[in-house]
């Protein structure tokens, strides 16, 4: 008894310090070895294929009986105090997805889900480059480029794209300066661009064989922040200077925790957050009344928050939810994404309708950055955007002048791995498969008539005829830097599904819809309609009440898509007063929410209960908030609960207890029936 009592002790404590471990910052490992340093030479041929690992069982923990109250429900009074009070030990879990378990999984793979997101250490960066796909020659190849990257690095601690060719022996100088945008100042940019290649990979000014380089990258950042947070020299092109600077400090911050960094780093997110436009995207410049929204740079402001809000730093939600708006506004019936939506980027056509520029790296990055803000990974956008990109795969024949739009490049390949990859499964497998045989051959490998490696060694050119359209502006120094980064995917990130973060909650949106507008509150509901299950249903069952019956009926719709038959009276009511146009929209939802409203009771499980705040979690393969349930223990009723929160991929689910039938309260292993 005593043995089995002290197991049990350890298991629960170590429950409790499992999830602080998984997302510490593992600032004081050991120099990486292995992989490190100049590992350039030629490598075995390609091997294809990568099995996906699906997300590991979750454990009662895993789950928090404190959720957010639906406005319409009812709450009996409080359970007696006489009865036992059980800690609450759970926590609420996002965004698990739905991969697929494969043949062959093994059980250490399994438990390899709570990997550490920023350790990338020389084992860790093994296991993942073996799981996700990666292989002898992308290492390599990553390898190659950091070196290249290092030679080419300003004294001063930046990259010049200009003159970083200054850096090269004067009988062997890289060719491949900018020749545009040569107005404005994009040093701090690109500098921010090179430094995370160094970061994708481990290397910091704390370990791994570039920390040299590393620590004058970021003592030349820091030495270019303005007093104002932003660190651009010109207005002309902050937006970018500003985000992929901060995006490389959080980087630095989560791996190192370096005191020094902090403090400017939470000014840079105050410049971010204070640049931000009124529909949610950012511009080229600072001021936050231009009323241009950038999709490009936009895109890189959202992962620059979402790296700080990840290394532990205050990031404003209703900045994420306004983002979130963005991304929902600029993606198109057909699935694309526009470039902006004023400026360059559109213009009126001879019937003065609006025509939007858009691209395949827009459309990447757009899928991106709806995956990093809390899309589901089945929704209707995202797998309509992962259709489109899986049609136009890495071809490096387009990336080098096939391409007529010349918008197929590393930009293009950049957000599209980030897009698969967050996706796994089958969508990674046939990415990564055409992604590695473009970009690695692409790689300059040259050596000159004695047999010595070039200087463009590691590089990859930046342009030349009919292509080139963005490294015309950024350099050898920003395709270089960006097909490294591209190339780090396999430990530079998680992917969605094996990840439990969200950016931001139900009670979010209420407090933005709180003082939205009826236009916004309508695009909201749009939006929630794409969004993971646990953010998104209680706030639109709150919209069935709104006085703007517009944005009710897309509530309504929204919620029928969750296959939640709660905006069916309110459909039933409408639909036969709409014009025929307008009522064929909605027939759809009716008819889906009436089928679920059909479907025959559903049974589970009471999983776990806690008497004092009257919330379970309980095990129900399918459900929608508000769903009243009955609790049975041998046949007797012991309760009525309603369903307060479901969980993307999951089938427990939280509810709130109504009414006590008598004395007794849920227990565990209780009968629930859904009514």
């Amino acid at each position: 008894m005593l043995g089995g009592g002290l197991l049990v002790v350890l298991v629960a404590v170590v429950a409790v310090l499992l999830p602080v471990l998984v997302l510490s910052v593992d600032a004081a490992r050991a120099p990486v070895n292995g992989v490190r340093g100049l590992v350039v030479e030629p490598s075995p041929p390609e091997t294809q294929g990568v099995v996906p690992v699906p997300p590991t069982q979750p454990s009662e923990r895993d789950f928090v009986a404190a959720s957010t109250l639906p406005s319409d429900s009812t709450v009996a009074e409080p359970v007696p105090a006489s009865l036992p009070v059980v800690p609450i030990v759970e926590r609420r879990r996002v965004q698990r997805g739905s991969a697929t378990p494969q043949a062959g999984d093994r059980a250490e793979e399994l438990g390899a889900a709570v990997e550490r997101e920023w350790d990338r250490s020389d084992a860790a960066r093994r296991r993942r480059v073996e799981r996700f796909g990666g292989t002898p020659r992308t290492e390599s190849a990553v390898e190659a480029g950091l070196a290249w990257l290092a030679a080419h690095q300003s004294p001063d601690g930046t990259w010049d794209r200009f003159r970083f060719d200054r850096q090269c022996p004067a009988d062997d100088r890289c060719p491949g300066v900018a020749v545009r945008r040569d107005a404005y100042s994009l040093r701090a940019g690109v500098s921010g661009l090179a430094l995370l290649a160094f970061l994708g990979a481990g290397y910091t000014d704390r370990a791994g064989p570039y920390q040299d380089v590393v620590r004058r990258a970021v003592d030349a950042l820091l030495a270019q922040q303005q007093r104002g947070g932003g660190f651009s020299g010109d207005d002309g092109m902050a937006g970018y200077n500003d985000s992929l600077a901060t995006l490389a400090l959080a980087e630095h911050f989560a791996l190192t925790g370096a005191a020094r960094v902090r403090a400017p780093l939470e000014h840079a997110i105050e410049r971010l957050v204070a640049s931000q436009q009124a529909l949610g995207g950012w511009d080229y410049g600072r001021s936050p009344t231009s009323g241009r929204n950038d999709t490009s740079i936009t895109a890189w402001m959202v992962q620059a928050l979402h790296a700080s809000a990840a290394a532990g730093l205050a990031v404003p939600p209703d900045t994420l939810v306004h983002a979130a708006l963005h991304f929902a506004r600029a993606a198109e019936s057909d699935g694309q994404v526009r470039y902006a939506d004023a400026g360059s980027g559109f213009k009126l056509d001879d019937n003065l309708r609006p025509v939007y520029r858009r691209g395949p790296a827009m459309l990447a990055a757009g899928l991106t950055c709806e995956q990093m803000l809390g899309w589901r990974i089945d929704g209707s956008a995202p797998r309509l955007q992962r259709d489109l990109i899986l049609a136009d795969p890495p071809s490096a024949a387009k990336a080098r002048g096939r391409d007529p739009s010349k918008l197929h490049n590393e930009y293009y390949w950049y957000y599209g791995t980030l897009a698969m990859f967050q996706r796994g499964g089958a969508d990674w497998e046939r990415w990564n498969a055409r992604l590695r045989d473009a970009i690695l051959p692409l790689q300059d490998r040259t050596a000159n008539a004695r047999g010595r490696r070039r200087h463009t060694y590691g590089s990859w050119r930046p342009y030349g005829p009919n292509w080139g359209l963005f490294g015309r502006m950024g350099s050898r120094v920003y395709t270089t830097a960006i097909c490294t980064l591209t190339l780090e995917i396999y430990y530079r990130h998680t992917p969605a599904f094996l990840k439990d973060d969200v950016l931001f909650s139900a009670d979010d949106w209420r407090a933005f819809l709180a003082g939205a507008t009826g236009r916004q509150r309508h695009e909201a509901a749009r939006c929630l309609a794409q969004l993971r299950v646990e953010v998104a249903e209680p706030v639109l069952v709150d919209l069935l009440k709104d006085q703007q019956q517009r944005v009710a009926l897309a509530a309504a719709e929204a919620l029928a898509g969750l296959d939640s038959p709660r905006g069916v009276p309110l459909l039933e009511d409408l639909v036969p007063t709409l014009p025929a146009w307008q009522r064929a929209v909605y027939q759809e939802a009716l008819q889906r929410g009436q089928a679920a409203a059909a479907l025959p009771p559903v049974e589970g499980r009471v999983r776990f209960f806690e008497p004092r705040a009257g919330r379970a979690t309980l095990d129900l393969p399918r459900s929608y908030v508000g769903m009243k349930v009955a609790v049975y223990r041998g046949g007797q009723l012991v309760a009525h609960m309603r369903v307060l929160q479901r969980f993307t991929g999951q089938t427990v689910v939280v509810a709130q207890l109504v009414e006590a039938a008598g004395s007794s309260a849920p227990e565990a292993g209780d009968r629930v029936v859904g009514q």
